[in-house]
C-alpha cells in the first residue's frame, strides 16, 4: 500500500528531518538512506519500522543537521606541532632554511589538525530524537495507508458482491443441467431405437442419468464457495492485518470456482464461471498489497 509521512524535530542544537514512503509490495522491503552513518542505530530503526508495517517497499530518508557552537571545533595542537617540526626538518634538509611557513589556511586543512567535536556531544540526544521522529512520521504514513485501505476494502467488497451475483445464477441453473441432459439422452435413444430397431431398458436410462448427475454435482463446491465469501467479509471487517489471510482465501475462491466450471458441463454455467474468475483476479491483484 502507498503512503507518506514526515517529521522534523530539534533538540539541544541537533535537528532531524525524516521522511518515510511506501509503495505496493506483497513483502516488506526497507531501503534506508542516511546523511551520515548511524552504526547500531540503523538496525534499531529497521526494527522499529517492522513494528509499524508488515508489507510494502519502505523508503526512509534521514537528514541530520547541527547548530555549530564555539567549542564544536578544536585544534589538535600536538599534531600541528608534529607537522611544524617535520616541515622545519624538510626545509633545513632542502637548503632553504630561511623560508618561513606562513600559509596557516593550508596548515589547518592538513588531516586531523581541526577536529569536529559536535557529533561527540549529541550522541545521547541523537538516538531518541531519530526514533521519536520515526514514530511520528510512521504514524502519519500509517494513517494515510488506513484511509487507502478503507477505500480498497470497499472495492474488494464490490467484487465479492459481483461473485455472489454470478454464483446465484449458477445455483439457479444447476438443476436445469440434469434436466437438459435427460431430455437430450432420451431424444438420442429414441432416434437410435427407430434406426436400429433395438430396445433400451428404462433402468439403463435412469442409471446413465444418475451417473451424469453425480459427475456434475457442484453442491459441495457451492457450499465451500459461500463459506469462503463469508470468511472473506469477516476477515476484511475484523482483522487489523488481513492481507495474508485474504491472499489465501482468494486462492481458495479461485479453486472452487474453477472446479465448478470443470464439473458443471454446461455453457451457461461456464459463462458465469468466467465472470467470477475475472472478479477473483481483480481481488488477487489487490490483496497482495494489503497489510
Amino acid at each position: 500500500m502507498t503512503g507518506f509521512g514526515d517529521a522534523c524535530l530539534e533538540r539541544e542544537g541537533v535537528s532531524v528531518f525524516l521522511e518515510i514512503r511506501s509503495i505496493n509490495n506483497r513483502y516488506l522491503k526497507i531501503s534506508p538512506r542516511y546523511s551520515e552513518p548511524l552504526g547500531a542505530l540503523e538496525l534499531q530503526i529497521e526494527e522499529e519500522i517492522r513494528k509499524f508495517f508488515a508489507r510494502g517497499t519502505i523508503t526512509l530518508n534521514v537528514k541530520i543537521t547541527r547548530a555549530r557552537k564555539a567549542d564544536s571545533y578544536e585544534i589538535n595542537i600536538p599534531l600541528l606541532n608534529s607537522y611544524r617540526d617535520q616541515l622545519r626538518v624538510w626545509l633545513s634538509e632542502s637548503g632553504d632554511a630561511q623560508s618561513v611557513w606562513s600559509d596557516f589556511q593550508t596548515l589547518l586543512s592538513l588531516p586531523g589538525v581541526v577536529q569536529d567535536n559536535s557529533e561527540k556531544d549529541d550522541v545521547s540526544v541523537l538516538a531518541p530524537l531519530i526514533l521519536e521522529a520515526l514514530a511520528a512520521a510512521s504514524d502519519k504514513m500509517k494513517a494515510m495507508r488506513i484511509r487507502e485501505g478503507q477505500a480498497l476494502a470497499e472495492d474488494l467488497l464490490s467484487h465479492i458482491e459481483v461473485i455472489e451475483k454470478h454464483l446465484e445464477r449458477v445455483i439457479a441453473r444447476a438443476p436445469e443441467v440434469v434436466k437438459v441432459f435427460s431430455e437430450r439422452l432420451v431424444e438420442r435413444l429414441n432416434k437410435l431405437l427407430e434406426q436400429q430397431g433395438v430396445t433400451v431398458e428404462q433402468a439403463d436410462v435412469i442409471r446413465e442419468i444418475g451417473i451424469f448427475t453425480d459427475k456434475c454435482d457442484i453442491s459441495e463446491e457451492i457450499a465451500r464457495l459461500r463459506s469462503h465469501i463469508s470468511q472473506f467479509r469477516n476477515i476484511l471487517k475484523n482483522e487489523s492485518s488481513p492481507g495474508k489471510k485474504l491472499d489465501f482465501l482468494t486462492q481458495e475462491l479461485f479453486r472452487e470456482v474453477n472446479t465448478i466450471g470443470s464439473k458443471a458441463n454446461d455453457f451457461e454455467i461456464s459463462q458465469e464461471v468466467i465472470n467470477m474468475k475475472a472478479s477473483i483476479e481483480r481481488i488477487r491483484e489487490q490483496v497482495q498489497n494489503i497489510e
